[in-house]
């Protein structure tokens, strides 16, 4: 790929590398190579990671409960659910 091509792909806009004289402009490579570095970034970020990697392994937070072994339910923090759908997770000790 050329220098600038991940930068673009990801939507940041990029340091055009000519001026009106056909002459570089000077860090115009440099900028656009931390550009792609930062998408690159931004895609591994947004990447479903397993559990093994450190990751959940999902797309929703349900399934990512699911997967970690986290059960959710409806009920207050003593319930025998351990958890509750609004996103709070309540841990019950014996």
């Amino acid at each position: 790929m050329a220098i600038g091509d991940d930068a673009t792909a990801a939507g940041f806009p990029v340091v055009p590398d000519t001026g009106d004289g056909g002459e570089v402009r000077l860090g115009a490579q440099e900028i656009n190579r931390t550009r792609d570095f930062v998408a690159q970034v931004k895609n591994l970020v947004l990447a479903v990671w397993p559990v093994n990697k450190g990751g959940t392994g999902a797309t929703t937070p349900a399934n990512a409960r699911a997967n970690l072994g986290i059960r959710s339910g409806t009920g207050p923090a003593n319930d025998a659910n351990g958890g509750s759908t609004d996103g709070n997770i309540y841990i019950r000790l014996p």
